[in-house]
């Protein structure tokens, strides 16, 4: 089924905003390993600030100072969006229960190959799979890009099985669920290859 409307370049620049928020989750793996306790409980009051600045959002209450900022500049959508705190929810359990290395895999999948994939289908996509937002052309950009910085640290197999597992997490997950499943899932795969 092709893409209804293009996007504007206005909403392709705010999705890039969104995403470049994403990439200090690449350092969730190393925080959750040298500094557990400490990395858990900043994760958790910002999940809080972020909920609460949510709710003060859908309610039309003024902000909270930076992230109910971000919270109204950055949202897809009128409804509650949770998928940052799936993000920060997905990179601590993965980096508290796998390896450093695994879960540095996941967060890569998801803080780096999803933003990939969301700016490319985005710009480029045209046909969507089947009713979701995803497009086909983002899920192979979310592949190529996961087999390439997959590599230095699975080789040339894992990154090519765990990239594979990753893209259909991405392309078949509902709105934000990735979030979550992709630094879990993502770095469960990518544990049998290190």
């Amino acid at each position: 089924m092709p893409a209804s409307d293009s996007p504007t370049s206005t909403e392709i620049q705010r999705e890039l905003k969104r995403k470049s928020l994403h990439l200090p989750g690449l350092l969730a793996p190393f925080a959750f390993h040298y500094y557990p306790r400490v990395s858990t409980a900043v994760t958790a009051v910002v999940c809080a600030l972020y909920y609460i600045a949510e709710l003060r959002r859908l309610s039309q209450k003024p902000s909270l100072p930076i992230i109910g900022y971000l919270s109204e500049r950055l949202t897809r959508s009128s409804h509650m969006d949770l998928a940052p705190i799936f993000l920060a929810v997905g990179l601590g359990i993965s980096s508290h229960f796998l390896p450093l290395r695994a879960a540095f895999a996941g967060a890569l999948l998801a803080c780096l190959c999803d933003a990939f994939a969301a700016l490319i289908g985005m710009k480029f996509g045209t046909r969507r799979i089947f009713f979701l937002k995803k497009t086909y052309l983002g899920t192979f950009a979310f592949f190529i890009s996961a087999v390439v910085v997959l590599v230095p640290l699975l080789g040339l197999q894992g990154a090519l099985i765990t990239a594979m597992v990753a893209s259909l997490i991405e392309a078949l997950s509902i709105e934000g669920v990735d979030n979550l499943l992709l630094p879990i899932l993502g770095g469960v795969v990518a544990r049998y290859f290190l």
